[in-house]
């Protein structure tokens, strides 16, 4: 468990360096166990169905991530935030809107089920199957247990587009796009009225620790604050999310405030500049991954981002190019989360810390 001392350096950091972009000697780092975000992992026992019930969502059946990762985690000297979150194996906002939780070894997933888009307009949006009051359960069950060292964040709670294509299935909802794209955009609304009330609801019983809020992705933050995804974006033409889903994007930042950020991959981040135009958006996470352009590769889009905002980077791949990307941003509104295969130890990071401080 980290010292109380320890975390406040950690949020002063956050603030100074990352938010406030105050000149800084390093970016910040965070060190994470990359099975940390494989969440099936955290079942104690395996479900005995092939469909998965808010019923079964209990405390003896499933680990925390402060169980499973944090509690004695490696390093102790870096700027990774501890969280804890409703499972991230149930694909929540998904599951709120009617599809169906599969249960397979290894996974869960989100069985599609609208037949038509034109069947979005009449479908009960949350659906009444328990999920959302499931979802609020398990935060206050969470926010109760709390350690000291943690804190709660929001679970994955994906974005309109995703969630369409979740309850259409992928192929159809790309054809969606095309031959009806007005049902998309009008059930994109409501499913994003969805996710603000799964927000409002999460900061009504979540309260800020050290002056604010923690998240999945590993950072501190002094407001109200969530990463928006919209992954299957990656595969559309910028102007398809620029028309159809940065509307509701900008209306969630409107109603959450400056402390949201915008997921993207490494494979599938052509629609930056637009998620760049949203009205106070915080900055963009992006997911370096072991296909497509690599981290030199992306050094441009990087300086772009950081000129105009903030950029979070979890090096999934490419850590070994750190020290030459490095080299060519700024070190203010950066933050590294790195996992520990790479840096094992305090010793390791401190000599990775002074490496970069040096670029």
């Amino acid at each position: 468990m980290r010292t109380e001392a320890q975390l406040q350096e950690n949020v002063q950091r956050f603030q100074a360096n990352f938010w406030n972009k105050e000149r800084a000697e390093r970016p910040l780092i965070g060190i994470y166990d990359e099975r940390v975000y494989m969440p099936i992992n955290f079942l104690r026992r395996p479900f005995s169905r092939p469909t998965v019930t808010p019923d079964d969502i209990s405390e003896d059946r499933l680990m925390t991530e402060y169980e499973y990762s944090f509690a004695n985690r490696p390093v102790s000297c870096d700027d990774f935030v501890a969280f804890s979150a409703p499972w991230r194996g149930v694909p929540w906002l998904e599951a709120c809107c009617g599809c169906q939780v599969r249960y397979s070894e290894g996974s869960l997933a989100p069985a599609h089920f609208v037949e038509a888009p034109e069947d979005l307009a009449d479908l009960p949006i949350p659906a009444p199957n328990a999920w959302f009051d499931c979802m609020r359960r398990e935060t206050e069950r969470l926010q109760a247990q709390r350690p000291a060292d943690c804190w709660i964040s929001p679970s994955i709670l994906r974005g309109c587009s995703d969630v369409l294509s979740a309850m259409r299935g992928l192929k159809e909802f790309y054809l969606d796009l095309h031959d009806d794209p007005q049902a998309v955009a009008e059930a994109a609304i409501r499913v994003n009225a969805l996710l603000i009330k799964a927000l409002d609801m999460h900061y009504s019983i979540v309260q800020p620790q050290l002056g604010g809020y923690g998240h999945i992705f590993g950072y501190w933050a002094p407001g109200k604050t969530i990463v928006i995804q919209e992954d299957v974006m990656g595969m559309c033409s910028p102007n398809t999310y620029r028309d159809i889903f940065m509307q509701n994007n900008a209306e969630l930042v409107r109603h959450l405030g400056k402390y949201v950020m915008f997921h993207l991959h490494s494979t599938g981040y052509q629609h930056y500049k637009h998620v760049l135009n949203i009205p106070g958006i915080a900055g963009i996470e992006m997911v370096l991954e072991s296909i497509g352009p690599t981290a030199l590769d992306l050094v441009p889009v990087f300086r772009e981002i950081l000129e105009k905002s903030r950029l979070m980077l979890h090096v999934g791949s490419g850590f070994q190019l750190l020290p030459q990307v490095l080299s060519k941003l700024p070190k203010e509104g950066l933050f590294l989360a790195i996992p520990d295969k790479y840096i094992r130890n305090d010793q390791e990071f401190h000599d990775f810390a002074a490496t970069i401080a040096k670029s």
